[in-house]
């Protein structure tokens, strides 16, 4: 699966480069959802992931540039060596508010912005006699921040890319407007 995640980002990207001139941006009413992988922060682990959000005011609402609300879902998972060893799985889900700054190069998407969301983990190691024992789910809310820019190399396609804390530190996807 992340394989072919990977290919589907990288090819995105190519066509990016070999793309005509797209004429797009962040609109009011318009979709984006999309995939991503990215690095969790957590163990150096990637977190594979999808987002999707919509345009909800014009500019001149709140000042020069346009909000939008969405959600995330990531998943990552990695191992640890440390007490028996085990296997450390994570799920975040949240929802966030960006701001998206106009410019005049509409191929281009700067944007800032906060997530609010909700991470469950769990731990799996061999405890030596009894084999692989699952601990109970754990988690609690968490609090994000991020910014980021799309480049839209169509009307509807545009490669995305964010950094931040909270659900990921790094994250390369491609989103699709509709």
């Amino acid at each position: 699966m992340l394989r072919n995640l990977f290919t589907v980002i990288l090819a995105a990207l190519s066509v990016a480069i070999f793309a005509p001139k797209a004429s797009a941006q962040f609109e009011n009413q318009r979709n984006f959802a999309g995939v991503h992988i990215g690095l969790s922060g957590v163990g150096s682990a990637l977190a594979l992931g999808l987002d999707y959000e919509r345009g909800v005011t014009n500019v001149g609402d709140v000042g020069p540039g346009i909000i939008g609300i969405g959600g995330l879902f990531d998943y990552y998972s990695y191992g640890s060596n440390y007490n028996y060893g085990g296997q450390w799985t994570y799920v975040d889900i949240g929802v966030s508010g960006m701001y998206h700054f106009v410019l005049k190069d509409r191929k281009w998407d700067p944007f800032i912005g906060l997530v609010l969301g909700y991470e469950a983990a769990s731990w799996t190691w061999d405890s030596g006699y009894h084999g692989y024992i699952t601990s109970p789910t754990a988690g609690g809310f968490t609090l994000g921040a991020s910014a980021g820019v799309r480049y839209f190399f169509s009307r509807n396609w545009a490669a995305q890319e964010r950094i931040g804390f909270g659900f990921y530190i790094l994250a390369l996807g491609v989103d699709y407007s509709f």
